[in-house]
């Protein structure tokens, strides 16, 4: 039986299908290459595939593709990576683990920086406020809560950047008056960040 006719779709709706893969493709290199393959196809956004429970799960904007697209497409890539396995062993340096892009990169270094120096200045106030052991209890909850909610507010945006960022680049960027309504609630939720790092009085 070829790899094409073991590939069983398990659910389907519009913008999200799941499949149940061989387990060829569920090798290491070959499952790489496959999610790596799908993340080119127009109007996906996001592909996530469950080695253990040979699962692939796909999602797509309705409308900027289509399932007979993307089933096209996902026939072609599986049928290369059939061909390359049987023709040569995969390539362990291609791994998917290694494909970071800088903007992320340097996202994520400037947002450690930035808690580390949060941080270090925590440990500052902590010990000013030692000093006075009247208002210690008062302002120290004070400092936790602020640093507490800082720290989960930067670290949903982080998480929101990294799951619309293939929106943005692919989408968003390139036809802004149809992404409108999305534009906007990015500049609210922009203008609501800037305004919580404001210094309180």
């Amino acid at each position: 039986m070829s790899i094409q006719r073991q590939i069983i779709l398990r659910y389907r709706r519009p913008g999200h299908v799941r499949f149940a893969l061989p387990d060829v493709l569920c090798e290491p290199q070959a499952a790489e290459r496959l999610v790596a393959g799908l993340k080119r196809v127009e109007g996906v956004y996001r592909v996530v595939l469950y080695r253990r429970q040979k699962k692939l799960s796909i999602r797509y904007l309705d409308g900027v593709g289509d399932f007979h697209g993307l089933a096209i497409a996902m026939k072609k890539l599986v049928t290369e990576i059939a061909n390359t396995s049987a023709e040569r062993p995969w390539n362990v340096e291609n791994s998917l683990s290694k494909r970071q892009t800088v903007p992320a990169r340097f996202a994520l270094s400037n947002w450690a920086r930035a808690k580390y120096r949060q941080l270090k200045e925590t440990f500052t106030a902590t010990g000013i406020v030692n000093t006075n052991p009247i208002s210690r209890p008062q302002k120290m909850a004070v400092i936790q809560k602020q640093y507490v909610f800082e720290f989960f507010t930067d670290l949903l945006v982080l998480y929101l950047i990294k799951a619309h960022w293939h929106l943005i680049t692919q989408h968003w960027l390139r036809r802004p008056w149809q992404y409108r309504y999305e534009w906007m609630a990015v500049l609210y939720l922009i203008f609501l960040l800037v305004r919580s790092k404001k210094p309180k009085p």
